[in-house]
């Protein structure tokens, strides 16, 4: 049964709809998705518990890109812009998938104009199945300054606005993959359905300038230019959602992934490894 149907069943009401979660519900539908009624009333809960909880606001960008269809696969779930699939992505049930070697997404904006800077800001990553490319970048923008979750075959990195002082912790590469920068604070984190674990913390002085061109995920847009584009490092993992924002607490960030793995596994029927 499709969003649309489903919904004119009873008489016509959408009750008790977050107005984010049904904007965001109504472009998926008309992108060529199909949203049932399971699907609505996650997204719904995760809308309403994000905005209960004092994360939602940090969210910036974020793509959820499980409806084998790249025009809603594209959609911002936050400001329900979208993106452009550049390359060879599959597109499943449940995940997209660069071929690692032409395949990214390429999203519509950059770190600065979404409000993000040197001293705050976040990245998340969910990533279904390893990655088997060599360096992997998830998500992120930069050469110089560098802001990016990077992946080798035993280990995620995550830096922020300079190509140094990584925090980083060796790891299965599945999972959802957080990193925040606040208040001096650099954190990265892993959540899997064992839980949830603070792989390093590491506190410094700012440093660096944060990159201007546009952010892309399924690998790095390796320059600091704006408006300039310049794929590496793909990311040939089956990732579920990614996206960016400010920089979260410990407590924000802890909340946010249990919902995001919430959101993913009901309506993918997935379980996160």
């Amino acid at each position: 049964m499709n969003y649309s149907l489903g919904n004119m069943l009873g008489g016509g009401m959408i009750g008790g709809l977050d107005p984010s979660a049904k904007a965001y519900i109504d472009a998926v539908v008309a992108a060529g998705g199909t949203v049932s009624g399971t699907q609505r009333e996650a997204i719904n809960t995760f809308v309403k518990t994000g905005k209960s909880d004092s994360w939602y606001s940090s969210l910036k960008r974020m793509y959820l890109p499980i409806w084998g269809v790249a025009a809603p696969n594209a959609i911002d779930m936050i400001g329900l812009t979208s993106g452009t699939f550049m390359g060879t992505v599959t597109h499943s049930s449940g995940y997209v998938q660069s071929n690692g070697t032409t395949g990214f997404f390429r999203t519509s904006t950059t770190f600065p104009d979404q409000g993000l800077t040197v001293s705050d800001g976040s990245l998340f990553i969910l990533n279904y199945t390893a990655n088997t490319t060599n360096p992997a970048i998830s998500i992120g923008a930069g050469n110089v300054n560098t802001s990016y979750i990077l992946k080798n075959l035993t280990t995620v990195f995550a830096r922020w606005c300079t190509s140094g002082s990584a925090v980083a912790g060796t790891v299965a590469r599945t999972g959802i993959f957080s990193f925040s920068r606040k208040s001096g604070v650099r954190t990265l984190s892993r959540r899997a359905t064992s839980g949830r674990s603070v792989l390093e913390t590491l506190t410094n002085s700012d440093a660096g300038t944060l990159a201007v061109s546009p952010v892309f995920a399924l690998a790095n847009n390796a320059t600091d230019t704006a408006a300039s584009f310049s794929p590496a490092s793909y990311d040939n993992a089956q990732t579920g959602a990614y996206g960016f924002g400010l920089g979260m607490t410990n407590a924000q960030d802890t909340a946010f992934t249990l919902a995001l793995k919430t959101l993913w596994e009901t309506c993918t029927g997935l379980t996160l490894p």
